[in-house]
C-alpha cells in the first residue's frame, strides 16, 4: 500500500456551545498562528453572540410563560368578570331592558284597544237596548191604535146599517175627554 503523504491533513473538532467560552482563548491563539484569524474569528464572535442573544430570548419567553400562566391561574380562580364580559353583560341588560319596555308598551296599548273595544261594544248594546224599548212601545201603541182604529170600524159599521150618527174617529174622543 502507498501512501500519499503530499496531501493536506484535515482534522475536524466539533465543539459544543457550553465549552466555545473555554476553548475561545486557544481558538483564536491556534487560528491567528495559521493565518486564518480574521474570518472564522469574526463567525466565532458573531456565532457566540447569537447564541447569547437566543438564550436570553429563551430567557424572556420562559418568564413571560410564567406570567401568563400566573394570570391564567388568577383569572381562572376569580369570580370578577373581565372587562369584556361586563360590557357584553351591560349590553344584554340594555337590550332587555328595552326589549321590556318595547313589551310593556305594547301591553298598555293592547290593554287601553281592548278596553276602548268593550266601551263601544257597552255603548252599541245600550243603544241598542234602547232602540228595543222605543220599538216596544211604538209597537204597544201601534197595537193600541190598532185597537182603537178596529172599534172605530165596528161603530161605523153599526152606526150605517142603523142610521145612528156617527161616532168621533179614534184619538178625538180621548182629547174631548181630556178637555173635559
Amino acid at each position: 500500500m502507498s501512501e500519499d503523504t503530499t496531501g493536506p491533513f484535515t482534522f475536524r473538532v466539533e465543539i459544543s456551545p457550553e465549552h466555545v467560552d473555554a476553548i475561545a482563548p486557544r481558538l483564536r491563539e491556534a487560528l491567528a498562528a495559521s493565518g486564518n484569524d480574521g474570518d472564522m474569528t469574526r463567525r466565532a464572535a458573531a456565532v457566540a453572540e447569537r447564541e447569547e442573544k437566543l438564550r436570553r430570548d429563551q430567557e424572556e419567553l420562559e418568564r413571560r410563560a410564567r406570567q401568563l400562566t400566573e394570570r391564567e391561574a388568577e383569572l381562572g380562580s376569580s369570580t370578577e368578570m373581565t372587562a369584556s364580559e361586563r360590557i357584553r353583560f351591560a349590553e344584554r341588560r340594555h337590550h332587555i331592558e328595552l326589549s321590556e319596555h318595547e313589551i310593556e308598551s305594547r301591553s298598555d296599548e293592547l290593554l287601553h284597544r281592548e278596553a276602548e273595544f268593550e266601551a263601544d261594544v257597552i255603548l252599541r248594546e245600550d243603544r241598542l237596548e234602547r232602540w228595543r224599548s222605543e220599538l216596544t212601545e211604538l209597537e204597544e201603541h201601534l197595537e193600541r191604535r190598532e185597537r182603537d182604529l178596529a172599534g172605530y170600524v165596528d161603530q161605523l159599521q153599526g152606526a150605517v146599517s142603523y142610521s145612528e150618527p156617527l161616532p168621533s174617529p179614534p184619538g178625538i174622543t180621548e182629547l174631548h175627554r181630556r178637555s173635559a
